[in-house]
């Protein structure tokens, strides 16, 4: 999805932030890591997408992840360059987060999207990847701060308050 953002006079008069994961009509991948566990399992438990990848970090001693494909490997490695030769682009850092988190690289996807919200900071769906990737670390605080932004955003959709209250609720079970 799309969404275009009007600028005064700052680095640009007008850009086009490519929010890939952006609810439901997001890739695979980053809209997998927007589903919470099943109501009958506990938090901690993930559901199981259809493509078999887990949607909450794996247990402590659980055995790692497959390594990434070469291709993949080397489609973040140049979406990573990309970063540093666009620090502020936001088209740039939208495409980095969804190839981190195919990755794997939560973290780089978390550093991405908190530079979009230095570029714009009421992007409600920004806000709402960032509560889900910190809830899919455990980092359950982090989550709630960000998920609260997105369900509380005069500029958010029905669909991704929604979704925001439904990560809020999976974390205040988590505690």
């Amino acid at each position: 999805m799309s969404r275009r953002v009007e600028r005064g006079t700052g680095l640009a008069a007008t850009y086009v932030v490519a929010l890939a994961f952006a609810v439901c009509s997001a890739s695979p991948v980053l809209a997998q890591s927007i589903s919470l566990p099943s109501q009958s399992a506990t938090p901690s438990q993930a559901t199981a997408p259809a493509n078999g990848a887990t949607t909450t970090p794996a247990a402590p001693g659980a055995p790692a992840p497959a390594a990434p494909s070469s291709e993949l490997k080397a489609t973040y490695d140049a979406a990573f360059q990309d970063t540093l030769q666009n620090p502020s682009d936001p088209k740039t850092l939208a495409h980095f987060a969804e190839v981190a988190v195919q990755y794997g690289d939560i973290e780089g996807a978390i550093s991405a999207l908190e530079r979009l919200l230095l570029i714009d900071g009421d992007e409600p769906e920004v806000k709402l990847e960032l509560g889900v990737l910190y809830y899919r670390l455990g980092s359950t605080e982090a989550a709630r701060t960000y998920l609260e932004a997105a369900r509380n955003s005069n500029e958010a959709s029905e669909e991704t308050k929604e979704r925001a209250a439904e990560f809020l609720k999976a974390a205040a079970m988590k505690r």
